[in-house]
């Protein structure tokens, strides 16, 4: 063998070997394309616990023993990284006992009740359900009663705990 077919061989395995290099390179480019998200995803602030806040909703003298309330307001919440202003709407209900505060989503998909003053109900359009005045499940699909935010009074100030 001469030293011209040696070096042949020698080029023609540094050839391989970069071969092997790059290809190993972009392997790893694409595992970590696929993992890196992945790493991202499971810690996103999302997942993370959120802090309850009170929120103050109106005079507590703007509600009646008996009566039921729609309620809007607006506050900041973290929306991924970003503090946003976000609307939100509740029912008030004020009894003997005290005060009552329920979300305004039903408990089957999520559709938008109203209530119906004339029955002392809530009902949902999507699917049929209904609530009695305190957000029990009375009948239609929904598995369980309307969600309730705690809420207190402070001051003369009607306020409920959301997730901020």
């Amino acid at each position: 063998m001469s030293n011209h077919e040696h070096d042949n061989e020698t080029i023609e395995i540094s050839r391989r070997r970069m071969m092997g290099l790059a290809v190993g390179v972009i392997n790893l480019g694409l595992i970590g394309g696929i993992v890196i998200p992945m790493i991202g995803f499971a810690t996103d602030p999302v997942g993370k616990k959120r802090k309850q806040q009170w929120v103050e909703l109106m005079d507590e003298s703007m509600i009646q023993p008996g009566e039921v309330k729609e309620v809007n307001f607006s506050m900041r919440v973290m929306d991924g990284y970003h503090e946003i202003e976000r609307k939100y709407t509740v029912f008030l209900r004020r009894d003997e006992q005290g005060l009552i505060c329920l979300d305004p989503a039903c408990t089957h998909l999520g559709c938008r009740i109203n209530y119906q003053s004339e029955q002392h109900r809530f009902f949902c359009p999507c699917h049929g359900g209904v609530f009695d005045d305190e957000g029990n499940r009375v009948s239609g699909p929904p598995p369980k009663p309307l969600e309730r935010h705690p809420v207190k009074v402070e001051n003369g100030k009607i306020l409920i705990s959301r997730e901020a």
